[in-house]
């Protein structure tokens, strides 16, 4: 991919091989105008760190990216705003009031989490046997995140599969960068009907709370005040799309990484220190997430080039991530890289900024973390001997979210 002229972001051949883009955006124009995403592209390590720490680089666009799915959530709050908005976010959740709930949150999730992720690997497992060809995408990798977090919310066992179908339609919403009208149409059904749902259930729990998320958050007060039941909602819904999807296509990539050459998958069996490694390079070799919106707020530069206010930009991870100015060698899967702190993967300061960065950081990490050294143990124990099926190779697809479409294995 190296004619003179450079190919958009939606066409085909991008999909096919998006990181020789990069490589080509990077070298030749690192901060582009993209018309097909009307979306200033920025690729660049540096420049998107920098961008990231730049309170101009607003997340205001999440109002139609994500706030009709989502509602207005806490990833929308950048210190600017000045007026006091009411409905599905309140000034509670701004400065103290947001860290407040977000401790409240952290808190207790790792007691609630204590043994769902397990009783979600134990049933969905129990259909496999040593032997077995599976895709492990379809068969378990799309339900595993989405049953643990509607385990969190102590849902009926028989409501999960109307669960599953919501997020797929929310987070096709998500990767929508073509705005197609009717995945937009569905994913704003999906929410209004999960809404409908949950109300039941966020009432009651308010009277009669147990140990699940829905009662956390029902009955946590915030500078005093309880949460409405629409903000009860949105923050159960928004910890559904911020884990799931994440949990889903990082374990699909990073057993690809490491069934591709199983000599890795041999020696993260032998040694479980290298899970933590194993993790944090699969995130920056092939981040779920490629890229993230900021709207701008002024009139800014970036790498010499001028981008005026109110402008979308894009700041490609993906692309950050394969920099040959801040990696060595960063078009290979490296577990033993020394660029990489893997221990900051799952933080707000992770380099690879799979998760975003600083106060936006993607509150689902650790539950997506928790989530994929969990089922990457199980199946290191259940089957050692698991490898990709004879002659298949692995395809992935998807510009913002990507990832294989499916992993067939022998396990």
């Amino acid at each position: 991919m190296n004619s003179d002229v450079l190919p958009k972001l939606l066409d085909p051949e991008v999909e096919l091989d998006p990181y020789a883009f990069y490589r080509d955006l990077r070298a030749r124009s690192p901060v582009h105008f993209d018309e097909s995403v009307g979306a200033y592209l920025i690729t660049r390590h540096s420049d998107v760190s920098a961008c990231y720490r730049n309170p101009a680089f607003s997340t205001q666009n999440y109002a139609w990216q994500l706030e009709p799915i989502m509602g207005r959530t806490m990833l929308q709050l950048d210190g600017r705003e000045h007026a006091r908005v009411r409905g599905l976010l309140t000034p509670a959740f701004r400065g103290h009031g947001l860290s407040n709930w977000l401790g409240v949150v952290e808190s207790n999730v790792t007691a609630i989490l204590d043994g769902t992720v397990q009783r979600t690997l134990d049933f969905l497992l129990a259909r496999f046997r040593p032997g077995d060809e599976v895709d492990i995408v379809s068969a378990f990798g799309r339900y595993y995140p989405v049953f643990v977090i509607a385990d969190m919310l102590a849902l009926p066992k028989e409501d999960h599969g109307r669960f599953y179908g919501w997020y797929c339609a929310q987070t096709a919403f998500v990767s929508n960068l073509a705005r197609d009208p009717i995945i937009d149409a569905e994913g704003v059904a999906a929410t209004r009907d999960l809404a409908e749902y949950l109300a039941p259930f966020v009432r009651y729990r308010r009277e009669s709370p147990g140990a699940d998320l829905i009662s956390l958050l029902a009955t946590s007060k915030i500078d005093g005040r309880f949460l409405e039941d629409t903000e009860v909602i949105t923050h159960a819904t928004h910890l559904l799309n911020a884990g799931s999807e994440t949990t889903d296509r990082t374990l699909a990539n990073l057993l690809t990484h490491l069934l591709s050459d199983r000599a890795r998958f041999e020696e993260v069996r032998e040694d479980r220190t290298l899970i933590a490694a194993a993790i944090s390079e699969t995130l920056r070799f092939t981040p779920p997430s490629q890229m993230n919106g900021r709207l701008t707020t002024d009139a800014l530069s970036v790498a010499g080039i001028d981008i005026p206010p109110e402008s979308l930009v894009m700041l490609v991870m993906a692309s950050a991530n394969r920099d040959e100015r801040r990696f060595i060698d960063p078009e290979t899967f490296n577990m033993h890289r020394t660029d990489l702190d893997h221990e900051s993967a799952f933080t707000g300061t992770g380099e690879h900024f799979a998760f975003g960065y600083g106060r936006h950081f993607c509150l689902g990490a650790q539950v997506a973390q928790l989530e994929i050294r969990a089922s990457l143990t199980a199946f290191l124990d259940r089957f050692p001997e698991m490898h990709l099926a004879d002659g298949y190779v692995p395809r992935s697809r998807g510009i913002k979210m990507r990832s294989p479409v499916e992993v067939r294995v022998v396990l």
